[in-house]
């Protein structure tokens, strides 16, 4: 009777520890979403002008004269059953943090050095709605500055379609809309002339690029041509140290006229530091076929408040902040449960003792 008493109790012990260590993990749910789209309804023609500087290139690249007024067109083509509105913007060009030309960005702050934006030189209409399988003209209206200008005024077009299907998520009822674009470049130059290339160090930064913690290296190229085959060797030293702690090496990228580009050094998912650190920076590129390298060397600090602000956001060293936690936790769960299987066992072998 004892035995049986016993080989209860363990039972219905046992049956409670099972339910007191399942509270402690939570279940898991794996939810699939996805957005659907119909694609571009449309395509776009450009129709280059006389004064066209390579005629085999289908993208706007004009010569142009100080205070010339030109339009050019591009035909848009409705390619489906039903009519479809297309919007139009014209920007200039910006580099992106991979170091390729960003013809649809539109920016709050320019470059400094950029003397005149593309937008406020030619008139467009802004949205234009092309019948169903029919073909409809966009006229783009350039007026040059009275003043001559050398080197390249670089930027694009963008035709921007959203699609019409939307799709709810059922835990938050935000739509969402897929978007496409079709994008046109427009190069306007004035003389042959060259202008003399040149890349400054304007700032470092510690910041994040998608989550991640990263060193901002920002570069800034205040001439009206484009560097092409731009190669960027980042290395960060402590501010004494001999050996790097933080390296990042990039090739194939653009740096567009009269802009700045971020470049990202990334700390490979390791906690930011605070401290006194020291760049040095190695940036070649190649303008009118000649590559030119400069190299820069500049000390920065990470404070204390501002690295701990990005490690509690980084989604990698939180994640294993978190993960360091979870496993702590884990193992007090475990020794607990085990103290306490001791304990009730204690108590009821003690038990079983007296009753003999």
């Amino acid at each position: 009777m004892n035995s049986t008493w016993i080989k209860k109790h363990r039972f219905m012990t046992s049956m409670l520890i099972m339910l007191f260590a399942c509270s402690f993990f939570p279940i898991l749910a794996h939810a699939d979403e996805s957005t659907t789209g119909s694609g571009l309804s449309f395509t776009v023609k450009t129709n280059v002008p006389i004064n066209q500087i390579d005629k085999n290139n289908d993208f706007y690249q004009l010569k142009m004269v100080p205070g010339q007024k030109q339009t050019v067109t591009a035909t848009v083509y409705n390619t489906t059953d039903k009519p479809t509105t297309v919007n139009i913007n014209v920007q200039s060009a910006s580099t992106s943090i991979n170091g390729t030309i960003d013809y649809s960005k539109t920016l709050t702050s320019w470059d400094k050095s950029l003397k005149y934006k593309l937008n406020e030189i030619v008139s467009y209409p802004e949205s234009i709605t092309v019948p169903a399988g029919k073909a409809q003209d966009v006229a783009f209206t350039i007026s040059m500055p009275k003043d001559s200008y050398k080197g390249i005024l670089l930027g694009g077009i963008t035709f921007n379609q959203v699609d019409d299907n939307e799709s709810k998520s059922s835990s938050n009822a935000a739509s969402i809309r897929n978007k496409y674009a079709y994008a046109v470049a427009m190069i306007l130059k004035e003389s042959d002339d060259q202008v003399t290339p040149n890349i400054n160090l304007q700032s470092i930064k510690a910041g994040q690029n998608n989550g991640h913690n990263v060193i901002n290296v920002n570069l800034q190229n205040d001439q009206s041509l484009l560097m092409s085959n731009v190669k960027v060797v980042a290395k960060i030293y402590s501010e004494k140290g001999k050996k790097p702690v933080y390296t990042a090496i990039k090739s194939d990228m653009q740096i567009t006229p009269n802009s700045q580009f971020k470049y990202p050094v990334s700390l490979q998912g390791t906690p930011m530091q605070a401290g006194k650190y020291r760049l040095e920076l190695a940036v070649t590129g190649t303008a009118y076929k000649e590559p030119k390298t400069w190299h820069f060397s500049k000390n920065f600090t990470i404070k204390r408040q501002e690295a701990f602000g990005l490690n509690q956001s980084d989604v990698d060293v939180s994640a294993n902040t978190n993960n360091h936690t979870n496993i702590l936790i884990i193992i007090g769960i475990i020794f607990l449960i085990v103290i306490g299987i001791l304990l009730i066992l204690f108590i009821l072998r003690k038990k079983a003792n007296r009753s003999k």
